[in-house]
C-alpha cells in the first residue's frame, strides 16, 4: 500500500487487551467492583504485576476493525496514540512481553506489530502517558470483569490528523469512545464531509447509546453516517429518542426488536441514502435499516469461547463488503460470517488464513 492510500481509515484508541484468569477475590482486592470500569494506570500496573500469566492482543474498537479489515484484504490505515518509549533511566513495564526497540513503549510496539502483521498501515503518534490497557478478567464464578486505562489514547488531538488520509479514504471509522471528545469528533466529521467521505460509528456501550443519542441524530442530519449498535444499545438509543420503554411482551427470541423500535429506526433512515443503521443481534444475525427499508440476515449460532472483538469484527467485514460495492444484505451476511470466526478465540486472534479466505469472497 502506498503511504497515503487507504480505502478504510480507522481513528481511535490504542489499547492492548489483556486476558487473564482472576484468582479468588483479586477483583475486590484491587477495587474492581463494577462489571466494566475505568481505573488509573498505576492501579492497572499493580494488578498486572500479580497476575502469574496472561494473554495479550491488540485492542480498541477502531483498531480491531482495522486489523480485521486488513486481513480481509482492504487497504486500511489506523491512526492513534500509544505511549512513547521510556527514557534511558526507565524500563518497560513487563519483561514477559518481548518486542524490538522503537519509538513507542513496550505495549505500543506490540500493538504496532500486530496491526502491521495484519496488513494495516499505522500512523501512531507517541504521547507522554503509557499505552492504554484493557484488562479482561475471567473470574472463577463465571463473571467477567473488565477494567480499562485509556491513558495515552486520550491525548490524540486534532493536530495529529492527516487531512490527506481522510480525503483518500472511502470510509472513516471512529471509535465510539471518542464521542466524549466532541471537538475532535466534529473536526473529523467536518473533514470527512469536505471530501465526501462516509463516517462509520459503533456506539460501543449502552451508556454511550443513551447519552449520545441526540448528538448522534444531529450528526446524522448533517454528515453521511453508518451507525452500528448491538441489541441492548439499540434499545437504549430508542428509549432516549422516543422517551418510551419497549413493550416487554415483545422481548421474545423470535422478536428481538419491537415494532415500535423498528418503525422509529425505519423513519430515522427514510429521508436519504444515509444514515445506514445496523443492529447486531449476536447469534441471531443482524438487521440493517436504510432508505426506510429493513434488511435482515440470520446467523449460524455458535457457543463462544469469548466475545471480545466480535462486534468490531462484524463492523470490519460489513464495511469491507460495502467498500466492495456489495448489497446491504451481503454486507450483513459477511459481518455475520467474520464475527462467527472470532467467537472461537480470545480477542481478535483469529487465524489470518480464515479471514483471507473470506476476503476472496469480496474479490480481494
Amino acid at each position: 500500500m502506498a503511504e497515503n492510500d487507504a480505502e478504510l481509515l480507522c481513528i481511535g484508541n490504542v489499547l492492548v487487551d489483556i486476558f487473564a484468569q482472576g484468582e479468588e477475590n483479586i477483583d475486590l482486592q484491587y477495587g474492581l467492583n463494577e462489571k466494566v470500569q475505568h481505573i488509573p494506570m498505576a492501579q492497572m500496573r499493580e494488578i498486572l504485576s500479580v497476575l502469574p500469566e496472561f494473554t495479550i492482543c491488540s485492542g480498541g474498537g477502531a483498531a480491531n476493525t482495522a486489523k480485521i479489515a486488513g486481513l480481509l484484504g482492504i487497504e486500511t490505515c489506523f491512526v492513534g496514540a500509544p505511549g512513547a518509549a521510556p527514557g534511558e533511566d526507565q524500563e518497560d513495564s513487563d519483561s514477559r512481553i518481548r518486542t524490538e526497540k522503537g519509538p513507542y513503549d513496550q505495549f505500543g510496539r506490540f500493538f504496532e506489530k500486530q496491526l502491521e502483521e495484519a496488513g494495516v498501515n499505522t500512523r501512531l503518534i507517541p504521547k507522554p502517558s503509557p499505552t492504554g490497557i484493557c484488562l479482561i478478567l475471567q473470574m472463577n464464578d463465571g463473571q467477567v470483569k473488565i477494567a480499562a486505562s485509556p491513558s495515552a489514547s486520550l491525548e490524540l488531538s486534532e493536530n495529529d490528523l492527516d487531512e490527506e488520509l481522510i480525503r483518500k479514504a472511502k470510509v472513516v471509522v471512529l471509535d465510539g469512545f471518542m464521542l466524549d471528545r466532541q471537538s475532535l469528533v466534529r473536526h473529523i466529521l467536518e473533514l470527512a464531509h469536505k471530501y465526501g467521505t462516509v463516517v462509520a460509528l459503533d456506539l460501543s456501550t449502552v451508556g454511550l447509546a443513551s447519552d449520545k443519542a441526540i448528538e448522534i441524530i444531529t450528526y446524522a442530519r448533517i454528515y453521511p453516517l453508518i451507525i452500528f449498535m448491538n441489541e441492548d444499545e439499540a434499545r437504549a438509543f430508542y428509549r432516549t429518542l422516543s422517551q418510551k420503554q419497549e413493550p416487554s411482551q415483545t422481548h421474545r427470541k423470535d422478536a428481538a426488536l419491537s415494532p415500535e423500535l423498528m418503525n422509529l429506526f425505519k423513519g430515522f433512515t427514510s429521508h436519504d441514502i444515509f444514515p445506514i443503521l445496523t443492529v447486531k443481534l449476536g447469534s441471531r444475525g443482524a438487521v440493517v435499516f436504510a432508505g426506510g427499508n429493513v434488511f435482515r440476515e440470520e446467523a449460524i449460532p455458535v457457543i463462544p469461547l469469548e466475545t471480545t472483538g466480535a462486534g468490531d469484527t462484524f463492523c470490519a467485514a460489513f464495511l469491507a463488503a460495502w467498500i466492495r460495492d456489495k448489497s446491504l444484505s451481503e454486507c450483513a451476511a459477511m459481518g455475520n460470517k467474520a464475527a462467527r470466526e472470532v467467537l472461537d478465540v480470545r480477542g481478535t486472534q483469529v487465524d489470518p488464513k480464515v479471514l483471507k479466505s473470506l476476503g476472496k469472497q469480496l474479490g480481494n
